[in-house]
């Protein structure tokens, strides 16, 4: 009997060996064909990852850390030294902390890359040196952060219209050049903390017919930032401005999972920009226009938008002849065929819905990267429009299992009323769903 045991030892680890061996013949086999099937019905599967990637939910936008650089009046392109200056380049701890007690738990941190490439090799360092430790800072307070390589759009040599002009080229290369050297300098941090966005904002056309396309531009963009931080969870983007237009020519082919897409919202465009003074004609001069369209009207419209104009005039602007009967087009554009209201942001963002189910991403990794609304000109009254298009759209991309980060800290479009005092607005807080006790 002794004798016979190896023997039947080895039948029985033979009879074993196969079945496993079945068991993962079998399991393969159903994983193709359940991707087969995916891939029939039109969905693009990801490869899955063991690394963690940050799960942004609600953030906020600090531009004046490393955004809004000073530039030198006596050198053109040129930037002074150093190039972010003043009490807005600065965040308080105290500040952190309440931000952190509202409920952010993220925090964008745009970038000017203008500044990084007209610099010298040993300002480069610097500047590289401070942006990871404004980064370690954020993660401390308890953020994770995305940092978003932003290249201003006005008094430089390097707007991301100049970068992709001629892509691949020496501008191309030496803005990939830069991705780089923020990889290098990121890619030892928490994964599941910090990202890096490649280019805010990267074409105005959904697709490039003159030139290299950036689906193509971003792919390449990409490979080089993989050739050197493969586990740091990058964000894509599409083009269109970043728009939900874009989305219909961005595919994730040849991506890993290791990826979040950003996209940003601000629509309608005439309401949510209504008066500034750096957009075009003639919504520079538009005044009044209300959310959802039901709470306003023409005449009011026409009223507030009069005195907008009244107010320009007084203050020396110049103000062409044509102004009010080409912001008074806009108007009843507005209110006669846009007519937004709750409805028309949730049919918005049902685009995005579909585009997420046919590519096969999971919802959390999609964040709306900036959203907001300006606050009307001073001396007109506010009608609270502006903070129930921004609950609207929160609640809207909350409801989908997306993320958002508010465009921006500072007074203007975003959290604070006073940047001097650093007043938060409690409406604002309200709109968002934060905790108004940190206040």
């Amino acid at each position: 009997m002794t004798a016979r045991k190896p023997k039947r030892l080895w039948s029985w680890l033979t009879t074993i060996a196969f079945g496993v061996a079945f068991l993962v013949f079998a399991a393969g086999f159903l994983y193709l064909d359940e991707r087969q099937n995916a891939i029939a019905a039109g969905v693009q599967a990801v490869p899955e990852t063991t690394v963690s990637i940050p799960k942004f939910k609600r953030g906020v936008n600090v531009s004046r850390l490393q955004s809004f650089a000073y530039r030198d009046p006596k050198r053109p392109g040129k930037y002074l030294w150093p190039p972010f200056q003043g009490e807005l380049s600065k965040v308080s701890d105290a500040e952190l902390e309440r931000l952190r007690a509202l409920g952010f738990d993220f925090i964008r941190l745009p970038i000017d890359a203008g500044v990084f490439l007209a610099a010298t090799d040993s300002e480069r360092r610097i500047l590289l040196d401070d942006m990871k430790s404004i980064t370690v800072r954020l993660l401390d307070s308890g953020f994770a952060v995305m940092v978003d390589i932003h290249p201003a759009t006005y008094l430089t040599d390097w707007t991301p219209a100049d970068i992709l002009k001629e892509a691949p080229g020496p501008r191309f290369q030496a803005y990939a050049d830069l991705l780089e050297d923020v990889a290098k300098r990121i890619r030892d941090l928490p994964t599941d903390k910090v990202a890096l966005e490649l280019m805010n904002e990267p074409q105005g056309v959904c697709f490039r017919e003159d030139g290299q396309d950036w689906s193509v531009s971003q792919k390449q963009l990409y490979d080089r930032v993989r050739s050197v931080a493969p586990d740091l969870p990058i964000v894509l983007t599409p083009g269109c401005w970043r728009s939900l237009e874009g989305l219909e020519y961005m595919s994730l082919e040849g991506y890993d999972d290791k990826i979040i897409v950003d996209f940003h919202f601000y629509e309608p465009f005439y309401f949510t920009h209504q008066s500034l003074p750096w957009v075009l004609d003639p919504l520079r001069y538009i005044a009044g226009l209300s959310y959802p369209w039901t709470a306003g009207n023409v005449e009011t419209a026409e009223e507030r938008t009069r005195q907008h104009i009244a107010a320009l005039k007084a203050a020396d602007v110049d103000v062409p002849d044509y102004a009010f009967d080409k912001a008074m087009d806009g108007v009843l554009d507005y209110y006669k065929r846009k007519r937004p209201d709750r409805a028309f942001i949730e049919s918005r963002f049902d685009t995005i819905s579909q585009w997420v189910d046919k590519h096969g991403i999971a919802p959390d990794q999609i964040v709306l990267g900036e959203f907001s609304a300006i606050r009307p000109p001073k001396g007109l009254p506010d009608d609270g429009s502006r903070l129930a298009w921004i609950k609207d759209v929160r609640t809207v991309v909350e409801e989908r299992g997306f993320g958002w980060a508010l465009w921006d800290y500072y007074e203007g479009f975003g959290l604070m009323t006073d940047n001097v005092k650093r007043t938060v607005e409690p409406g604002m807080v309200d709109a968002l769903g934060l905790n108004a006790n940190a206040l």
